[in-house]
């Protein structure tokens, strides 16, 4: 078991880890993400190479994303701005963005659906490092992503 736990710990890179043992056998692991790593992974979520300035300034809660993308005709550029909220949704990270606008005009659910998923995805990958965890508690602060996971074992299974 010590094995495992170490093996988990190395892979978890850019987060740190801390392990504790349930009454039943199974794992209590809390993966924090450092600010920086959360921003990277937002960016990643945002996924687009016209993205030319990019700026995620984290609160209590929540964080607050500003862009300018490059036109796709070359000429000029557009502000994007929106806020972005993480839950644990059945086991899962969640994201919901809201507050979206393109130069201050509404950003149309389909793409914000896509950003929520994408985000989500990118986030939760980079703090879950073992495929039997489940996520039971996220909580963002201004300078870093907690999230709580719980993993059941050999001994809690049985």
């Amino acid at each position: 078991m010590l094995v495992a736990v170490a093996a988990f710990a190395l892979l978890a890179g850019a987060c740190s880890i801390d392990v504790e043992r349930n009454d039943d056998g199974s794992l209590q692991i809390e993966s924090v993400l450092t600010e920086e790593s959360v921003k990277n992974e937002i960016a990643k979520g945002v996924d687009d190479p016209q993205v030319n300035y990019l700026t995620i300034d984290m609160k209590d809660g929540y964080a607050l994303v500003d862009m300018e993308r490059a036109r796709d005709s070359g000429i000029g550029v557009d502000n994007i701005s929106f806020r972005v909220d993480l839950f644990v949704d059945e086991g899962h990270l969640g994201v919901n963005i809201t507050e979206a606008v393109w130069n201050e005009f509404p950003i149309p659910q389909e793409l914000v659906d896509i950003w929520n998923e994408e985000m989500a995805v990118e986030l939760e990958e980079e703090g879950k490092k073992d495929p039997d965890s489940t996520l039971v508690a996220v909580n963002l602060s201004e300078t870093a992503l907690t999230m709580e996971w719980h993993v059941e074992t050999d001994e809690s299974k049985s």
